[in-house]
């Protein structure tokens, strides 16, 4: 007579032997072999660091997707924003480097960050910053890829249009920070230009934000025929915009390079033309390129920008000279 055999246990969590042979040979016959062969695709890391998430760095990520990286595939993109706050920099700074980028791209200066690990080195790529310093490590300094013109070249550029605003004009005010070399040298190409016409330039320094409460009696002190503001001048936008303002009010014209401060005229570099060529710096960086072996070089093209609104309020009717210049003008 047959024996009865008593029905299987199973274990909570386990499977009969038979279940799991099979199991085993249909992920085998199932599982292709390419699966095994080839490596996954890598995904790169960039880390970008900027003032705002303006139309440069959309065309930055436009340039990168027609090199073949896109977003969320085989690229990986964090961003930070600063506002224009310098202060803000390195805490936003350390944020990204902990992320472990691939590259780096600022569009602001780079500021010397303590408790950065300098055992990896990661390329920083800077976007016509005029005074980019620090680095991750010693060998792997920051790389001034799309470099700033001089600081004679743009003061050039700034001084030919506030003459072509206001020809007649000859006295010029100039806001400036001596803490920062760059902006000594835009100053003495100002005054040097400025002599050969016979206009002056009366140079304000504000060399941090305690001296910003003098500019006004300054400026009604001086009363200037036109008031320019440095490049990079003023660590806050806020600031900057509310002496341009307290100028208009009182019927002087102001010119810069950021049209955001309410200035007449604003000329600075083509950021399309620069973040199209960081594009291209970055992919070179990923496929291996050391910073000290690509092709550096400044900005050859600056983009000119005309507020007909200011110059309404200000009663001034625009030069044709200047609008042949313009690349752009807000009515």
């Amino acid at each position: 007579m047959p024996i009865a055999l008593p029905a299987p246990r199973y274990i909570a969590g386990a499977f009969p032997l038979s279940i799991a042979l099979s199991f085993c040979v249909a992920t085998l016959l199932t599982t292709p072999l390419s699966a095994h062969a080839q490596p996954a695709a890598p995904v790169y890391r960039v880390a970008t660091l900027g003032a705002d998430p303006t139309l440069v760095w959309d065309v930055f990520q436009r340039r990168l997707k027609e090199l073949g990286y896109v977003e969320g595939g085989n690229l990986a993109l964090e961003r930070r924003w600063s506002g224009g706050y310098e202060d803000r920099l390195p805490r936003l700074l350390t944020e990204l480097l902990h992320t472990k980028p691939d590259v780096l791209v600022s569009s602001s200066m780079v500021p010397p960050t303590p408790g950065i690990d300098a055992s990896r080195c990661v390329p920083i790529l800077t976007i016509a910053v005029s005074e980019p310093y620090g680095s991750t490590c010693r060998a792997y300094p920051v790389a001034r890829m799309t470099q700033s013109a001089s600081a004679r070249e743009v003061s050039a550029i700034h001084l030919k249009l506030a003459r072509n605003l206001l020809p007649s004009a000859s006295r010029f005010a100039v806001l400036t920070d001596s803490d920062r070399p760059f902006l000594a040298d835009y100053v003495k190409g100002l005054e040097t230009a400025a002599a050969a016409t016979g206009a002056t330039v009366r140079v304000l320094d504000v060399s941090s934000d305690q001296d910003i409460g003098n500019l006004a009696a300054a400026i009604t002190r001086e009363a200037p025929d036109l008031l320019i503001v440095g490049p990079s001048f003023l660590r806050r936008p806020d600031a900057r915009r509310q002496i341009v303002s307290f100028a208009t009010a009182r019927g002087i014209p102001s010119i810069g390079s950021y049209i955001a401060d309410g200035v007449v005229i604003a000329a600075d570099y083509d950021w399309t033309a620069l973040a199209r060529r960081a594009a291209d710096f970055v992919d070179q960086l990923l496929k291996g390129a050391k910073p000290v072996d690509l092709s550096t070089g400044a900005p050859t093209r600056f983009e000119v920008i005309v507020d007909g609104r200011v110059a309404k309020i200000l009663g001034l009717t625009i030069p044709e000279s200047v609008l042949s210049q313009a690349d752009r003008v807000l009515n």
